[in-house]
């Protein structure tokens, strides 16, 4: 493929996730009266800043990175996180949109459009915090040894993707619906779904600790170019450790409902 044919890809790609974004802020701000409150502190019209806006760069730097170096993953893999989050965010809207704001079937497949957030948003996160990291910034793993580690990740991403949509628990957007692709009579499809996502930590982890053997053995650019994504890795694995062992051991079920 040409310089060109994948400028205009790269750039077609961020333009889609600029209007995912306009859409998953109005979803957002039309689904405000019928949200639970969060326990957090961090609900309401707030959650346009922390949720959705921080994520809409990562498709700019990402048409940026991948227009000049398209052969450099870490640009693609830029887009694809802002493009994935942003799908999460619209997808669990619109479920709440159609089942609480409209009319009963008025908008079609709520709940199974709703479903693809429970894996969605997982997915961005692992995204960033696993293969950006790994690849950041030549493309390039640090050395063969991390491949292993690279593997792991691409299988738990699988994994989460494959037991989150079979998984016959109630949706994490509205814990009253269950999910409509789950396999119902089957729970320890919910276990292992479960065990997977305490996988994610580590995953998280070892990934960043890539970061600080390339720091280690990098020149002075590189490292100026590290250090403001092992602030922001370190961030995002911090706050999804929290929420991953908080939503496991001490989530109710009535949040969402």
């Amino acid at each position: 493929m040409s310089i060109r044919a994948t400028s205009w890809l790269a750039w077609s790609l961020a333009a889609l996730c600029v209007l995912l974004f306009l859409v998953a802020c109005a979803l957002q701000i039309a689904t405000l009266p019928v949200r639970p409150p969060s326990s957090w502190g961090t609900g309401g019209i707030s959650t346009l800043l922390w949720a959705i806006l921080p994520f809409l760069p990562f498709a700019i730097v990402g048409a940026l990175v991948a227009s000049k170096r398209p052969t450099n993953p870490v640009g693609w893999i830029c887009l694809a996180v802002g493009l994935v989050w942003m799908l999460n965010v619209v997808t669990g809207s619109y479920m709440i949109y159609g089942m609480r704001v409209v009319t009963p079937n008025s908008i079609p497949y709520p709940a199974a459009v709703g479903s693809l957030a429970g894996w969605l948003g997982p997915v961005a996160v692992l995204l960033f915090g696993t293969f950006l990291i790994l690849l950041f910034p030549d493309g390039r793993l640090p050395s063969s040894r991390w491949r292993p580690v690279a593997w792991l990740c691409g299988l738990v991403t699988a994994s989460n993707v494959v037991l989150t949509t079979l998984d016959p628990g109630p949706l994490s957007d509205l814990r009253a619906v269950r999910n409509p692709f789950g396999l119902e009579g089957y729970p320890w499809v919910a276990s292992a779904s479960e065990a997977i996502g305490l996988l994610f930590p580590l995953c998280l982890l070892a990934s960043a600790s890539s970061l600080v053997l390339r720091y280690r053995r990098c020149g002075a650019e590189v490292r100026e170019q590290i250090k403001w994504l092992a602030f922001a890795a370190s961030v995002v694995a911090l706050g999804i450790s929290v929420a991953i062992v908080q939503g496991t051991f001490f989530a109710s079920d009535a949040t969402g409902g």
